[in-house]
């Protein structure tokens, strides 16, 4: 394969940040955390990794993959002289997440 091409090849396959995310990756986990941001909006790490019930190193590849995906921010501050982080969700998660919901059990309508 021709260099050419395979960069053609890279360019068609990259995930678009517009598309839907590939629910398939890890499904249970990611709807579980993005459930747990839809109170606040936001949660430390260690908070919502405690919700998901996940090891540390593949809740580090869900978050890279929600990242990755639009769906969460991770943001972090200084407290205390200690680096804080929370996670975020995105405008594009909370659209996700609700037309996930949708799509898999019928919401009531508000008024």
């Amino acid at each position: 394969m021709s260099p050419k091409y395979a960069m053609m090849m890279q360019e068609t396959t990259a995930p678009s940040p517009t598309a839907e995310p590939s629910w398939g990756a890890l499904p249970g986990q990611s709807l579980v955390a993005l459930l747990a941001l839809v109170g606040t909006k936001r949660m430390d790490t260690e908070t919502i990794r405690g919700r998901t019930k996940l090891t540390p190193d593949a809740f580090r590849t869900l978050l890279g993959w929600l990242q990755r995906e639009y769906l969460v921010d991770v943001v972090s501050s200084l407290e205390e002289n200690e680096v804080a982080e929370r996670v975020e969700l995105t405008e594009k998660g909370e659209e996700v997440l609700v037309s996930l919901l949708e799509k898999t059990c019928e919401l009531p309508e508000l008024r």
